[in-house]
C-alpha cells in the first residue's frame, strides 16, 4: 500500500515518529501548498496524519494553519486513513472518513492535569511511547484497532487507560 505520512514538525509530538520509523513510506514534516497538498494526496492509497488538531483537522504550528482541513475530505474520502491528533474522531465522523482514529489522546502532563489524571513525568513517556509502538506494529494488519488496543495496555497507568478508550475504526 502506497503510504503518505504527514506530521507537521513539532517537538511535542516527535514521539510519534516512532510510527513510520524504518518504513518506505514518504514523509511530510514541513509546510507545502494546499495545491501541492491535494496533488501529492492523490498519489497514496493510505494517508497518515499525526499530531495536533482539533474537529477541524490536523493543525501545523510552526506555520499557524490547518494543513488537513475539510477543503481535503473529498481526497481523503478515497483513501485509507489514520488520523492521529485530539478530536480527530470529531473531524472523522462528521466527514464520513475510513480508517483509523482517535479522540482526545492525552501527551503531556498539562492534558493529564486538565482530565484530572493523576500522573507523573514516567507515565506519560510510557504511554506515548507504548502509544506510537502499538501503532507501528497494528498499522499494517487486517484489524488495525483490536491489534493496537491490545498492545496498548497497562494495569496501572491511567493514561493509557484512558487514551485506550479514545481509540476507532470505521470501514
Amino acid at each position: 500500500m502506497k503510504t503518505l505520512v504527514l506530521h507537521p514538525k513539532d517537538s511535542s509530538t516527535d514521539f510519534l515518529s516512532e510510527i513510520y520509523k524504518g518504513t518506505d513510506w514518504t514523509v511530510i514534516t514541513s509546510n507545502k501548498s494546499k495545491g501541492d497538498l491535494k496533488r501529492i494526496i492523490k498519489e497514496y492509497d493510505r494517508i497518515i496524519m499525526l499530531g495536533h488538531g482539533s474537529e477541524e483537522g490536523l493543525y501545523d504550528f510552526t506555520y499557524k494553519r490547518f494543513v488537513i482541513n475539510s477543503d481535503l475530505v473529498y481526497l481523503l474520502r478515497e483513501k485509507q486513513c489514520v488520523c492521529i491528533w485530539c478530536n480527530a474522531n470529531v473531524f472523522f465522523e462528521k466527514y464520513g472518513l475510513k480508517g483509523f482514529y482517535t479522540g482526545m489522546i492525552v501527551s503531556d502532563i498539562d492534558e493529564a492535569y486538565y482530565f484530572s489524571l493523576p500522573c507523573d513525568w514516567d507515565s506519560i513517556v510510557e504511554s506515548n511511547t507504548l502509544f506510537s509502538s502499538s501503532i507501528k506494529e497494528s498499522i499494517n494488519s487486517d484489524d488495525m484497532l483490536h491489534i493496537a488496543k491490545m498492545k496498548y495496555v497497562s494495569d496501572v497507568n491511567p493514561i493509557i487507560n484512558y487514551n485506550k478508550n479514545n481509540l476507532f475504526y470505521a470501514d
